[in-house]
């Protein structure tokens, strides 16, 4: 497993602006439409207060790509999920985890602009489970082809900050023993906040084309599923769409977002 070359945008692009793209401009429209509206300060870890949390957010210092980044769907021997695809700030979320190495760690980011960087290192978070945790083989329906893992024990859990800011989190599993990585995505709510824009992740696509288990909705590698679940490890591949223009370009504004996930079911028909 190779984690990725430093990658950053390209140096057109470190300057947080709104690329000139069909999917960016409408969002720019809109950002711009929106920009008479006046901010409200308020204090969300940054002293003295800025004008809203993203514009404090992305006052603070990124991660390199190289620190959090992974290839494909990152290493066979290191993969997870967390229990619930969002979680409200100040709730706990729960991750469970299927490896076979007597130690690894687990790190939070979120994704946004910071000067390019395109992550920021949150927190660190250290196994509850006895390691190496044994985990059960995972739930099947020959008829669906549903592939299920919530029958998987709690490997580690996270208490959101109170004032954790909305966005997409992801929770990097790394095994020192042999450097292998991997990645399970969440979205971290603000359920109080009046924002001028609501951001909802495209997860249930995500999880479409998600082919953990040997199949996905759209064929992969050869039939196609008629029943898919959230809980199961991701192809990390495709969650990079989570750092889309539109999230890219709404990280970049003054404006005031908050994110939410689009479904809260964790199996889907």
């Amino acid at each position: 497993m190779k984690m990725l070359q430093p990658r950053k945008w390209p140096a057109g692009e470190r300057t947080c602006r709104t690329p000139a793209l069909p999917t960016a401009a409408v969002f720019a429209a809109l950002i711009a439409g929106l920009s008479a509206t006046p901010l409200r300060a308020q204090t969300f870890g940054c002293s003295p207060a800025m004008a809203n949390d993203i514009v404090c957010e992305n006052s603070k210092a990124g991660s390199d790509s190289s620190n959090w980044s992974v290839t494909g769907v990152g290493d066979s021997s290191i993969q997870g999920f967390a229990t619930d695809i969002s979680v409200p700030q100040g709730g706990m979320i729960a991750f469970k985890i299927q490896t076979n190495a007597a130690a690894y760690t687990i790190t939070i980011f979120r994704l946004g602009y910071y000067s390019g960087n395109g992550a920021r290192q949150i927190a660190s978070v250290t196994p509850s489970a006895t390691l190496p945790q044994a985990q059960p083989n995972c739930l099947t329906d020959a008829s669906t082809l549903l592939y299920d893992c919530g029958n998987w024990a709690v490997s580690a859990s996270w208490q959101v900050p109170s004032n954790a800011t909305s966005g997409v989190y992801i929770a990097l599993l790394k095994r020192p023993d042999t450097g292998g990585v991997s990645q399970i995505p969440f979205i971290v709510r603000n359920d109080t906040s009046h924002s001028n824009i609501l951001f909802q992740t495209s997860d249930e696509t995500w999880q479409a084309y998600n082919s953990y288990g040997g199949h996905s909705v759209y064929g992969a590698p050869t039939l196609s599923i008629y029943r898919i679940a959230h809980t199961r490890s991701a192809t990390t591949d495709l969650i990079s769409r989570a750092r889309s223009i539109p999230n890219r370009s709404l990280t970049c504004s003054a404006q005031n977002i908050r994110w939410s996930a689009g479904s809260k079911r964790m199996v889907m028909i």
